[in-house]
């Protein structure tokens, strides 16, 4: 359900998710009102108004938990792309020590573009590119495999295998970062919190129905965009709201300047 709402645009998505919470909050307060009177919620309005309190830190307790937590890891999937482009910056220009970059240097410079062109599609299905794979791995043999004379060039190459760690640790975490979202549970908790949270609210009497409706409307249309947000942002990778492959865009450009 959540892969589909994120195959949508934006846009779309938005308006499927939002609208329809809002739609299903004003349903529920036409059955509400269709089965009690304003005059019986109107005489308990002090009590409910103590619970609703009482639900609505809860969830909102609830809810700011997860928004929070799925922004965090959207940013640590963003700072990770840049933290991998940022270690194979650190090969390529050490590689200039060496008279084996004129191998060393394109092989970077193709794990770049693979990542880009073939393996950035694939993450939003969940799946890596078996050709970044065997650049990755041929940049690290070639880093072990490079001529060492002297005790700098010891030292560069410990600093270019320090940087390839980096970049597999990174890479991998990339990948599996995005293959699991938020539990199902979790999900569950925060639908079914969110309509009872709305819900109860209908259980105050209001001398005008328009104005319960307006307010509850408002209340609805922010939880629903607070829903909506934690959606877009639950797989980096995946859907229009996602990380991009800038890092990597600006390391080719970077290349593109240090042969």
């Amino acid at each position: 359900m959540v892969a589909w709402f994120e195959s949508l645009p934006t846009l779309q998505a938005g308006v499927a998710i939002v609208g329809g919470f809002v739609a299903l909050s004003l349903a529920i307060g036409y059955l509400v009102s269709a089965f009690t009177s304003q005059e019986v919620r109107a005489a308990h309005n002090d009590r409910a108004g103590f619970i609703l309190a009482v639900i609505g830190v809860i969830y909102a307790v609830l809810l700011a938990f997860v928004a929070i937590g799925v922004w965090d890891r959207f940013q640590q999937a963003e700072a990770r792309s840049y933290d991998e482009a940022s270690a194979l910056s650190t090969v390529y220009r050490d590689a200039g020590s060496f008279s084996k970059n004129a191998e060393l240097r394109p092989l970077v410079r193709a794990y770049a573009k693979s990542v880009i062109t073939f393996e950035w599609p694939r993450m939003r299905n969940g799946d890596r590119a078996p050709i970044a794979d065997a650049l990755l791995e041929a940049i690290d043999r070639s880093v072990r495999d490079l001529p060492v004379t002297s005790p700098r060039l010891q030292n560069i190459q410990a600093e270019m295998l320090a940087a390839m760690s980096t970049a597999f640790v990174d890479r991998q975490t990339r990948l599996t970062m995005d293959f699991v979202g938020i539990n199902g549970i979790m999900w569950a908790v925060l639908v079914l919190g969110a309509v009872v949270t709305v819900a109860f609210t209908y259980l105050f009497g209001f001398e005008r129905a328009i104005m319960q409706q307006l307010m509850i409307g408002g209340l609805s249309l922010l939880i629903g965009l607070v829903l909506f947000l934690v959606m877009a942002l639950d797989y980096p990778y995946r859907g229009t709201i996602a990380v991009q492959p800038e890092a990597f865009r600006v390391l080719l450009e970077t290349f593109g300047g240090a042969r």
